[in-house]
């Protein structure tokens, strides 16, 4: 029984850890998208118009989206750790640092929420809608956007359903009665030592490790108040802050304004349209096909023969 405790207690820190990862990168590229995506006057097709010039990007317009964006996926992450500790712990550090990093209105908003996660995954995607790009991009963020959603929940589920009360003190009344029995199992094995002395120190040294152990799935039951939640919510607002200030260190490459020639934002669909050639025509006769000799064919028919048919003929009575 110990041993699957203590393996059932490990899933559930194992599971909330890999939740947390994800949330990381996922948080990472839905900011890096947005940066490296950002391209105004291709949202509709993807690409520019014939004959349309490469449009001007405002940085200071940029850079308050970008940052807008950022601090929204942070929040995220800040309202999942307030989500799921106790209210007396960390309320009040979680209003004064969404206070800090947000916009006022931002901020009493996600405070006066009843599921907090919720409403900062709404300000996520309403932050992606106010990018300029093209709407399959948009698309593509909105999914990794969706991935918190089944975070959210998989935290939600392992805090909403701890491990039975029954089957803790169940483990721990099948390990005392051991322990305790475990002096008449190993009294002849220490008949050497005065009066059986070196039995005591023994039994206390498995006990110890034994009821440590114990003590160890039941701190694995709780896996949120174990992971530092906060620390990893800050640090993806930093990793997110960074990629939102990133900025191309490659040469623009030259835009003809006769041809329609793609941007940085360009989709992969979206092949950049040059001015093809007039269409030469030339007339071909058509080849008239010769028609194929028809052979006749003369068949034979065989003439019925004849067949006599006999009549039966009765003798009439007189």
């Amino acid at each position: 029984p110990l041993r699957v405790r203590t393996n059932a207690s490990y899933e559930r820190w194992d599971g909330a850890r890999k939740m947390w990862g994800l949330m990381i990168n996922r948080s990472r590229d839905v900011v890096r998208m947005g940066a490296q995506w950002y391209a105004p006057g291709t949202e509709k097709s993807g690409f520019l118009e014939e004959g349309a010039p490469l449009a001007e990007i405002d940085e200071e317009v940029k850079a308050e989206k970008l940052n807008r964006l950022s601090k929204s996926v942070w929040s995220f992450s800040r309202a999942l750790a307030r989500h799921l500790t106790p209210p007396d712990e960390d309320e009040e550090q979680f209003q004064k640092d969404v206070r800090e990093r947000l916009e006022p209105a931002q901020a009493e908003a996600l405070i006066a929420s009843d599921h907090r996660p919720n409403r900062a995954m709404y300000d996520i995607g309403c932050a992606i809608n106010d990018l300029p790009m093209h709407f399959m991009r948009l698309n593509q963020m909105d999914l990794d956007v969706a991935h918190f959603e089944d975070i959210s929940g998989g935290c939600e589920r392992i805090f909403g359903t701890p491990v039975p009360l029954v089957y803790s003190r169940h483990t721990a009344r099948y390990l005392t009665a051991y322990l305790l029995m475990l002096p008449l199992g190993l009294y002849s094995g220490f008949g050497d030592s005065w009066n059986h002395i070196a039995l005591v120190p023994s039994v206390a040294a498995i006990s110890l490790f034994l009821f440590g152990i114990e003590e160890l799935a039941t701190s694995l039951e709780e896996p949120f108040s174990i992971l530092p939640l906060i620390g990893i919510s800050n640090k993806i607002g930093a990793n997110c802050d960074e990629l939102a200030s990133f900025k191309s260190s490659l040469p623009e490459p030259p835009v003809a304004l006769e041809t329609t020639m793609a941007t940085t934002s360009s989709m992969s669909e979206g092949v950049p349209k040059i001015a093809a050639p007039e269409p030469v025509v030339v007339e071909v006769e058509p080849e008239v096909e010769a028609e194929p000799e028809v052979e006749a064919v003369v068949t034979e028919v065989a003439e019925p023969k004849s067949r006599k048919f006999r009549i039966p003929f009765t003798k009439s009575r007189n």
